[in-house]
């Protein structure tokens, strides 16, 4: 692609103006500016084929091209991701590359071997990785913000009370937490909340120091972290567990096994039994971006919000509440970004620039899906069987004070 060539197409792009201001840098050092005030950041092609590549592909051609330094941004890289929500960029493929898309979704399927590789892939980065930017708690997921001004820490462990207190959980009750991470829910749940409480993970790293944190904080015989699927729990404990609650795992189950998930989760739920599921999602069915599903979540599947009502119904969930988080983790990846960004030379020094850059692409892209209302984050509660005795208002279901309760410690 010559630069002409290369001018005329992107003036295409902004031909009836844009709401959003900044400026494009060619290989040859030439410049086209777009938006009514001064630009918030100057995207630099540093070669004709890294434009090239985001025609073929904007999602992956972009990722990738960053990644390598082939595209550099000076400014905000989050105002880069908005402009494309914003003008509908996304929107702009060919019926050709929609097909792609599709095509790349389906394409695998996440049988039990594959979502363990999978979920190991991401987590198993190293428990040092990701103590330099998540909390104290390692919670990676959605934190709950009573103001904008509250800490990382106080927001997460505002959204383990939060969650915990919509299980209405009784002293001696049988919790199981899907998808457990490094287990702050399951210890503040025993801890707290007086219940028998399982969590499970396929994460090594997240298995192994959990495991630890629950000696150390002397929850031996109240809580337990395992080192398994949900599919792979046993028979014998079918019809068990008084409260299931599944936290940012659900993403990974795979769009051809969400009524695997709910099937298994009506079995081992008690008769009148309350899950919370607590996962990012759409409003309605989209193919998941081919660019996070390549280099940072393998095989993700993002659900649309009919598709999870609807196969839980399908079981005989019955459904009682749901909540929109989606500003929450526009705040929460705030933190996450901040912090990133304050250790990447450590994370340079571990991984390599490149990882950096797809790290930080990563993380503002989400921010800024969540922000333009691309993606949600919903929890949603159900009982097995109907009940009656659900509040009437939800400040009666989640108030929380959390003067009740200790902060848990520091995972280390």
């Amino acid at each position: 692609m010559d630069v002409k060539h290369a001018k005329n197409l992107i003036s295409s792009l902004f031909a009836n103006g844009s709401s959003v201001s900044g400026k494009v840098r060619l290989w040859d050092g030439s410049e086209i500016s777009f938006g009514k005030e001064a630009p918030t950041f100057v995207i630099h092609f540093k070669t004709p084929e890294a434009l090239n590549a985001i025609w073929g592909n904007l999602s992956t051609g972009f990722g990738e091209a960053y990644t390598r330094g082939d595209i550099e941004v000076e400014g905000d890289l989050g105002e880069v991701v908005s402009l494309a929500y914003k003008e509908g960029l996304f929107s702009k493929l060919s019926p050709m590359q929609k097909a792609h898309l599709c095509w790349f979704n389906l394409r695998q399927k996440a049988n039990l071997k594959q979502t363990k590789k999978d979920v190991q892939a991401h987590y198993d980065r190293g428990n040092f990785f990701y103590k330099l930017w998540l909390d104290k708690g390692l919670n990676y997921s959605c934190a709950y913000f009573s103001s904008i001004d509250d800490s990382l820490e106080q927001a997460q462990l505002q959204k383990i009370h939060h969650t915990l207190k919509k299980l209405r959980l009784r002293p001696g009750q049988r919790l199981l937490d899907i998808g457990c991470g490094w287990g702050s829910l399951v210890a503040e749940a025993a801890r707290s909340y007086g219940v028998r409480a399982v969590g499970l993970t396929l994460a090594e790293n997240q298995h192994e120091l959990g495991c630890r944190r629950i000696n150390r904080e002397g929850l031996t015989g109240r809580a337990e972290i395992r080192l398994q699927d949900y599919r792979e729990i046993p028979a014998a404990e079918r019809g068990i567990y008084d409260r299931i609650v599944s936290i940012g795992m659900f993403e990974h189950v795979g769009k051809e096994n969400i009524q695997v998930f709910f099937e298994k989760l009506a079995e081992l739920l008690r008769p009148k039994g309350i899950l919370l599921l607590h996962t990012i999602a759409r409003l309605k069915p989209e193919p998941m971006d081919p660019w996070l599903k390549k280099y940072i979540f393998p095989n993700g599947y993002i659900p649309a919000l009919g598709e999870v009502v609807e196969a839980a119904q399908d079981v005989g969930l019955d459904f009682s509440d749901l909540e929109d988080l989606r500003l929450h983790y526009d705040l929460t990846l705030g933190h996450w970004i901040e912090r990133f960004e304050a250790n990447a030379t450590q994370v340079r020094k571990m991984m390599g620039k490149q990882f950096v850059r797809m790290w930080r692409l990563y993380l503002h892209g989400s921010q800024r899906s969540f922000r333009h209302s691309r993606l949600h984050v919903f929890q949603l509660l159900y009982s097995m069987g109907c009940r009656k005795d659900w509040p009437l208002t939800r400040d009666r279901l989640t108030a929380t004070s959390l003067s009740e309760f200790s902060s848990y410690g520091d995972v280390r």
